[in-house]
């Protein structure tokens, strides 16, 4: 008869733990989204134009966060992959913020401008902010700063340069405010395209910085 292999008391252990990982990230998950959920509808609901439903989710992070991180030791739970951003959670956001666009005339029509804005715009930030972040480093107005190679610097302002006005085009797209439709276009397109050039510069400065 061929061997069996009978579970050992260490991988029932070792089953249950991770069952039970998943069961938490799971309730984790379902709670943070309903609360931004019923948070957002109150507020477009009472019609809180200080308040927009991003800031509504960003606050309700914050707040779990802030709990996790007073309460809980292990923060695997919480743990956030690249990957994930980038194949996961940014191509639903891009197809979304393309397909539902109502005005595809004022973005083709300005697309030179779109283009300036989202590529020369955002690579002056990134070497802008990496610079003084550089120089203030130097000086010691800011700590644990490489301030022999300035492509940390650089990496940060990569990072911070792709600047996503989710709450902008929420309150600029409100149908009561009536906002000039050739200002939206140029910041929604903006905010499509600049997270690309600041993922490219993000690897190009990364990929020096290691060398």
């Amino acid at each position: 008869a061929p061997p069996t292999l009978s579970p050992t008391v260490e991988n029932i252990d070792a089953a249950e733990e991770v069952h039970q990982f998943d069961a938490d990230a799971a309730l984790l998950l379902n709670i943070t989204l309903i609360c931004c959920t019923m948070l957002a509808y109150y507020v477009k609901k009472n019609k809180f134009y200080f308040l927009p439903e991003s800031a509504v989710a960003m606050l309700v992070g914050v707040v779990i966060g802030g709990i996790a991180r007073l309460s809980v030791t292990d923060l695997t739970l919480f743990s956030f992959s690249p990957e994930l951003f980038f194949f996961v959670l940014l191509p639903p956001i891009m197809f979304d913020a393309g397909y539902s666009l109502e005005n595809t005339k004022g973005f083709f029509d300005n697309i030179g401008a779109i283009f300036l804005y989202a590529f020369g715009g955002t690579i002056i930030s990134a070497f802008v902010v990496g610079w003084l972040t550089f120089v203030f480093a130097q000086n010691g107005l800011i700590g644990h700063v490489d301030q022999d190679n300035p492509m940390e610097a650089l990496l940060f302002g990569a990072l911070i340069s792709a600047v996503d006005p989710v709450a902008t085009l929420s309150i600029m797209g409100s149908p009561e405010l009536q906002c000039d439709t050739l200002l939206y276009s140029l910041v929604f397109g903006e905010s499509v395209l600049n997270d690309a050039v600041a993922i490219v510069l993000f690897k190009t400065f990364h990929k020096y910085y290691n060398q």
